[in-house]
């Protein structure tokens, strides 16, 4: 399902408009098992969440690092396996409907257009310092 709505015009540029406000992601995901753990991870599937149609939490990384989502499997088989050449490991692949990733604020993404990770950076370091060390009397955040 798309987030947009969009409608050819006879003549002229088509128009578009947001259609929902909050709509799944879908994440393409791949884990390395061993032999245990893909055991572990095949029960899972089985016991836990109903062969993979019952949401569950997983960490994901994207842009604000690794956080726990609620995810299910999209795909009939739920997800592809290979086994690695050495036989020591399976890779395996599967596509996740996300329910909500988490995005920066309006804040963190207008200081992310100004400026780069180095300057974010030292202005964090300034900014402990000034609360940590700086600041004088019992009300200092410790």
């Amino acid at each position: 399902m798309t987030p947009y709505a969009r409608t050819d015009m006879d003549n002229g540029r088509a128009r578009q408009r947001r259609r929902f406000t909050n709509v799944p992601s879908h994440v393409s995901v791949t884990w390395r098992f061993t032999h245990s753990q893909y055991a572990l991870f095949e029960g899972f599937l089985a016991y836990e969440i109903n062969l993979g149609t019952d949401w569950f939490a997983v960490g994901l990384l994207n842009g604000m690092g690794v956080n726990q989502v609620q995810a299910r499997f999209m795909d009939d088989p739920p997800y592809k396996s290979a086994i690695s050449d050495s036989r020591a490991w399976f890779d395996v692949t599967a596509t996740l409907e996300v329910k909500a990733l988490p995005l920066p604020s309006r804040d963190e993404y207008d200081v992310l257009l100004t400026y780069v990770a180095a300057d974010i950076a030292a202005m964090g370091d300034s900014l402990h310092r000034l609360i940590h060390e700086s600041l004088p009397g019992p009300k200092r955040w410790d």
